[in-house]
């Protein structure tokens, strides 16, 4: 279940590949895909943005095709499905989701992952439980659906990731 890009936008998401995005076009298609955005400060990383398979997905927003907050699916030229929104917020498969596509990426993106909402709840627990936070506290906590992610690797480079 998925919305479409406009026929606009897809003209440049078919010339992208996995990990890619508005920068990588040649410079004349840039100034094109961009309009007057592309003379406007600002990273502007949102724009004709085509997600990797090995890199982490930036924060889920409330649709995925709008202008600068893209979330184009690694290989297909289609935005991110409801289910794949689901994973990305490790929301169970199974958890139903009612309305329309629309509504169902506004209630996605309005969610937080479940595992900061596990974060979160242990430490309010251990708070109230009168725990000190040290790094012992989150050992062997999924920090992310990448493999290789932990409390020792998390913002490690993937060079880096290689002596675990």
């Amino acid at each position: 279940h998925h919305t479409n890009f406009s026929e606009k936008r897809l003209k440049y998401y078919k010339l992208l590949k996995s990990g890619q995005n508005w920068r990588n076009l040649p410079i004349e298609l840039q100034k094109e895909a961009m309009g007057k955005s592309y003379h406007s400060g600002g990273g502007k990383t949102g724009f004709y943005r085509r997600l990797a398979w090995d890199k982490p997905s930036p924060a889920v927003v409330t649709h995925p095709a709008m202008p600068a907050t893209d979330l184009c699916h690694p290989e297909k030229d289609r935005p991110l499905s409801v289910e794949e929104y689901k994973r990305i917020q490790q929301i169970p498969d199974n958890f139903f989701l009612s309305g329309t596509v629309l509504q169902q990426y506004k209630q996605i993106g309005n969610a937080v992952p479940v595992g900061l909402g596990e974060a979160v709840g242990r430490g309010i627990i251990n708070h109230n439980n009168g725990v000190k936070w040290n790094e012992d506290n989150f050992r062997n906590f999924k920090y992310s659906r990448y493999r290789e992610t932990s409390e020792l690797t998390w913002g490690m480079s993937n060079s880096q990731k290689t002596m675990f």
